[in-house]
């Protein structure tokens, strides 16, 4: 399964209290990026942080940036980078450094002034990780200060044409800047790169100023928003579509592509249906499910995805087809499926970490084998990096997965106070999300006027507060009079429908 000739669209849904990003590919959900107003994204952001702690038995330190948990710097990441730049995006006459090692507290000293950037989220009980490695990015260029190393995308497999763009960045680009060449760089004319190149170094002249002129512990550079960021990471010709339903949003954007691709302006269009934009595009369902620890397959089965403070395990279900005629198939049918559905959840959930598989049993060596290569296939699309072993005898799959920002069961749920961690509930704001989108199925499928809502307490409050802001907002969008009720046994994420006889529609307009 190619990406190449895959075809793209960006849906960009964006509401008071949350913003949604998903990237569809042959249309279908292949990623999606829902972030909370609330949330303090750092991913990207340059700090000028202060040495906390130098452990040379960890090869790491700690560094304080001013967030909650100090942010962890291991050795490799605080070392001259050129020998790792020259493994990832050099050619043969790149190879002339030295890689003797050097220790961490050869590096840095307590109470050190560093500039640091965050290049993975604080997730849980631990802090930021960071490296003294910065980067900007750009749609065709990757700005990479304090070394000279000039590097092309390896997709781009001519040697000559490889040679041509680094005498091009050499001779544009400023002293002790660096720069690799992405994907959609290859095809740019040289006066795009400079523009380019200029923007990004601009970039890092502000953040050098910052870290002269302002105090320890602060934020000195800070990166894109989420959106800017899925615009520059996933734009490109074979987008076919971009549909933002929020008019600033779009305004926003239009003009970002009109300094950096004009031409590809018709690609991005307002949304003005009545009915919304992910419920459109069928995404809604898809949604429902990624926040859920069962998932079913096409063909019957599911998956059970239980998230641990160590790792992720997955179990597959036949469900009730394990009683057919020929077991055998039946159970590699729900292996293959489950491994296509597994490499979705794992893109849209964003796992990371240790994910282990545990596959129907097989006694066929070559059905294990089978189920290995449908799984690689599968996760050829997965932009983060992704390694897979072949099943164990136990009927194991170990995955190993990047991740660099806290992930969507993370991010949309907190832990349930009344089974003191034991399970989950959806947070204010995605039960807040759930109504709005439950009122737009409803108006739209039931074609409904008018809804008595249960909630509990604090929902009435979110309701409630500047003047019924939120409340008059959902009432406006989807033109539906709506009679508020409290009841005060309800736990937060908790809400119920009654039509204007008096019978509950929770369930009749619910997703998944």
């Amino acid at each position: 399964m190619s990406t190449t000739n895959s075809k793209r669209g960006i849906l960009i849904s964006k509401t008071p209290y949350e913003k949604r990003i998903a990237i569809m590919e042959d249309g279908e959900l292949a990623e999606l990026v829902v972030e909370g107003i609330s949330s303090n994204r750092v991913l990207g952001n340059i700090y000028k942080g202060v040495v906390q702690k130098v452990l040379p038995a960890l090869k790491a330190a700690f560094i304080d940036i001013g967030l909650e948990k100090a942010g962890f710097l291991h050795q490799d990441d605080a070392i001259d980078r050129n020998a790792q730049l020259r493994r990832e995006f050099g050619d043969g006459d790149d190879d002339d450094g030295n890689d003797d090692p050097i220790s961490i507290d050869e590096i840095l000293k307590e109470g050190q002034e560093i500039m640091v950037q965050v290049i993975k989220e604080p997730i849980s009980t631990k802090g930021a990780r960071l490296t003294t490695h910065l980067s900007f990015a750009g749609r065709f260029l990757v700005c990479m200060p304090g070394t000279n190393f000039i590097g092309v995308s390896k997709k781009e497999r001519d040697s000559y044409r490889r040679r041509e763009f680094k005498k091009v960045i050499r001779r544009l680009k400023g002293r002790d800047v660096g720069y690799i060449v992405r994907t959609n760089g290859l095809g740019e004319s040289e006066l795009e790169i400079t523009k380019q190149l200029r923007e990004l170094e601009s970039k890092w002249d502000g953040t050098r100023y910052n870290f002269s002129v302002m105090p320890a512990e602060t934020c000195i550079y800070q990166e894109s928003d989420s959106i800017e960021q899925t615009i520059r990471e996933y734009f490109s010709d074979n987008t076919d579509y971009v549909y933002i339903d929020d008019r600033d949003e779009f305004l926003a954007i239009t003009q970002y592509l009109k300094v950096l691709s004009p031409d590809k302006l018709n690609k991005v269009k307002l949304w003005s249906s009545s009915e919304s934009l992910f419920e459109f595009f069928k995404i809604e369902d898809d949604y429902a499910r990624s926040l859920q620890r069962q998932v079913p397959l096409p063909r019957g089965g599911n998956l059970v995805i239980e998230q641990n403070e160590a790792l992720v395990s997955i179990d597959i279900n036949t469900g009730p087809k394990v009683y057919g005629k020929d077991q055998c198939q039946i159970i590699r049918e729900t292996n293959i499926d489950a491994c296509y559905e597994i490499a979705k959840q794992l893109r849209l959930r964003d796992v990371g970490g240790l994910i282990v598989i545990d596959f129907i049993d097989m006694d066929n060596e070559s059905d294990k084998e089978t189920i290995f290569n449908e799984f690689r296939k599968a996760i050829r699309r997965d932009k983060a990096p992704i390694n897979a072993t072949p099943i164990s005898q136990f009927g194991l799959m170990e995955v190993t997965r990047k991740r660099v920002r806290a992930n969507l069961m993370t991010e949309k749920t907190e832990v349930c106070p009344v089974c003191d961690g034991s399970g989950h509930i959806y947070s204010l704001e995605t039960t807040l999300s759930l109504i709005d989108r439950w009122l737009a199925r409803a108006r739209i499928k039931g074609r409904l006027k008018e809804v008595n809502l249960v909630v509990s307490t604090p929902m009435i409050e979110v309701f409630c507060q500047d003047l019924g802001r939120m409340f008059n907002y959902l009432e406006h969008k989807h033109q539906m009079k709506i009679n508020l009720l409290e009841d005060e046994r309800s736990y937060v994420n908790q809400f119920t429908m009654y039509d204007q006889k008096g019978e509950k529609i929770t369930d009749t307009y619910s997703f998944a």
